[in-house]
């Protein structure tokens, strides 16, 4: 008899970050990509990035969040590998055996209204991936983002509406499309986003010095 996936399931960690500080920080590392001062982004990325609506999101291949050196960032880290642990054990995945990956941007996003909520089309939410679900894993850790939602197209058959709450991380199975709601303020909308995947996984592509392990 083959074993039946359990129901989708969020895993979240409530941290104790400094929000300030790393708000600051977060923001002093977009400042220094858009001038051109941050390792490996070149003129071309710049240009590229100032024709997005979020910068440091539009260029999220150039670097990797995790080796950013902040102490909120270090224990962010570890609240994504105590999830993916429990995400594993949950999905009855093996953890070690996956030899897990982890890579990272922030999202510095301004003010963006989406109008009726209840009316989302699902062709307009993202996913990460090929959306195949696990073993690969995405989520987000809020450092500004309340009060807002991000909209989940769980199963890909009912719309779920993700209350953030600033402070916490959470984790999901990809292949629940999703996308940020609406953010009529004017502060920006600060996020960390993160993708896990598994060491064979990447031996398909090349991305050299973007992923880290996470162990």
């Amino acid at each position: 008899m083959i074993a039946m996936k359990p129901p989708h399931k969020f895993f979240e960690r409530h941290l104790t970050n400094d929000l300030e500080s790393l708000s600051m920080f977060l923001t002093d590392v977009e400042s220094k990509m858009q001038s051109g001062e941050f390792f490996n982004i070149g003129p071309e990325d710049v240009e590229l990035g100032k024709k997005t609506d979020c910068f440091a999101t539009s260029l999220a291949h150039t670097y990797n969040v995790f080796q950013l050196y902040h102490p909120g960032i270090y224990n962010l880290y570890n609240a994504v590998r105590d999830m993916t642990i429990e995400a594993c054990n949950y999905y009855g995945v093996n953890f070690k055996e996956q030899k897990y990956y982890i890579q990272g941007w922030f999202n510095l996003d301004k003010r963006e209204e989406f109008g009726n909520k209840d009316s989302l089309n699902p062709e307009d939410l993202h996913d990460h991936g090929d959306g195949s679900g696990i073993p690969y894993f995405h989520g987000y850790y809020c450092v500004n983002a309340e009060p807002s939602v991000t909209h989940y197209f769980v199963n890909r058959e009912a719309m779920f509406e993700n209350v953030n709450v600033n402070n916490r991380a959470i984790l999901s199975e990809i292949g629940h499309p999703h996308r940020k709601g609406s953010w009529p303020y004017d502060q920006n909308r600060i996020t960390i986003a993160y993708d896990m995947v598994t060491h064979e996984s990447l031996q398909k592509e090349d991305f050299t010095q973007h992923w880290i392990p996470l162990i």
